[in-house]
């Protein structure tokens, strides 16, 4: 079984080769003096990349694609953690839409523009990190994706006025989170559920028509 000192060959050749495959990953400027299990997250599409460091490092590997474990399938994150907390956005006197139609990969991410609009008759502040969350959901309401990765840290306030809209992105992730679909959510015609955080509270838009590509 190969060492730390080809594996750092390979993840500099990967982030080269195949950009937005690697994640999270171990530094490979960095000298290690022992061996020990590195962790290694990839993008859902990345599963052929992840059989192959799996075939090549075996247990000096621990690693993820998207929002599971490789080669188990197991979702990292508990269920609880895939829940959509929140109101309705209409009964919050908030209305979102697409500035465009959207449209993602499968396996990958990409953060598209929504128009967000305050119907309420006073100002309200929505909070964001620079994207805004959302999850990808089956005709039932089921989360089915949903981004997986490091996200911004940082928040800033948007006041919207009365009858006023602003614009905003929305960060979509296709990761899958349903075991049965695989590593990443299927082509086809799903929703998009965008997660508001206020001043007042978690608001949750109405399901957006959205088109996951191969």
């Amino acid at each position: 079984m190969a060492g730390w000192e080809s594996l750092r060959v390979d993840l500099l050749r990967l982030r080269e080769e195949s950009p937005g495959a690697l994640v999270v990953w171990p530094n490979p400027h960095t000298e290690r003096r022992s061996e020990r299990r590195f962790r290694i997250v990839l993008a859902a599409w990345a599963t052929e990349i992840a059989g192959t460091l799996k075939a090549k490092y075996g247990d000096l590997v621990d690693l993820q694609v998207g929002a599971m474990t490789f080669p188990g399938g197991e979702l990292v994150a508990s269920e609880a953690a895939l829940q959509l907390p929140g109101v309705p956005a209409d009964a919050a006197g908030l209305d979102v839409e697409a500035v465009r139609p959207l449209s993602v990969r499968s396996g990958r991410h990409a953060a598209e523009e929504l128009l967000v609009t305050n119907r309420a008759d006073h100002t309200q502040t929505l909070m964001t990190a620079r994207d805004l969350h959302s999850t990808v959901t089956d005709r039932a309401g089921n989360v089915v994706g949903r981004y997986a990765g490091p996200r911004n840290a940082g928040r800033r306030g948007l006041p919207i006025e009365p009858q006023q809209s602003r614009p905003a992105t929305v960060l979509i992730g296709t990761a899958s989170v349903v075991p049965e679909l695989g590593y990443a959510v299927p082509p086809g015609e799903w929703k998009l559920v965008v997660l508001l955080v206020t001043d007042e509270g978690f608001v949750l838009s109405r399901p957006l028509e959205i088109t996951v590509t191969p």
